[in-house]
């Protein structure tokens, strides 16, 4: 390695290693944002077979109604919200309780990416089997 680039890579190094140091919370004011949480993660909702999943990142942590002066935060998953699943297993977007192309969609993306959810058989195999069982679904309609 030549001297001019490792001096570039200590330099690099450097304000990375300095712009670290100079991140934390926002304080000031009548707000204090000097503890906080990131919940959950990933999908909004994932189904296999007949077991679903559902969560969202950012999700406040759950307890009793957090107040401070006019401001108030429930915790907990979407509080206050009616949670609508699936009406099958044929119905992976939503809205939940219709079935129609973004749920045709959504199996087909994650047939071919070999996702559990679109595994409706549960034997480990991505093959006919699962999209007749999504056929079969689909077509039985929403109960």
């Amino acid at each position: 390695m030549s001297l001019g680039k490792g001096v570039r890579m200590l330099v690099v190094f450097g304000c990375l290693s300095g712009a670290s140091t100079l991140c934390s919370a926002q304080t000031g004011g009548i707000f204090d944002l000097s503890w906080n949480t990131m919940d959950g993660g990933g999908e909004t909702y994932l189904t296999g077979g007949v077991f679903s999943l559902g969560g969202t990142i950012g999700q406040p942590d759950a307890g009793a109604t957090m107040a401070g002066g006019v401001y108030t935060l429930q915790g907990g998953f979407w509080p206050g919200a009616a949670a609508a699943g699936p009406c099958s297993i044929a119905d992976f977007s939503p809205p939940y309780g219709a079935l129609n192309f973004f749920d045709v969609q959504t199996f087909l993306a994650r047939f071919s990416a070999h996702d559990a959810s679109a595994d409706l058989t549960g034997d480990g195999v991505w093959n006919f089997f699962d999209v007749q069982l999504f056929l079969n679904a689909f077509s039985a309609g929403c109960p």
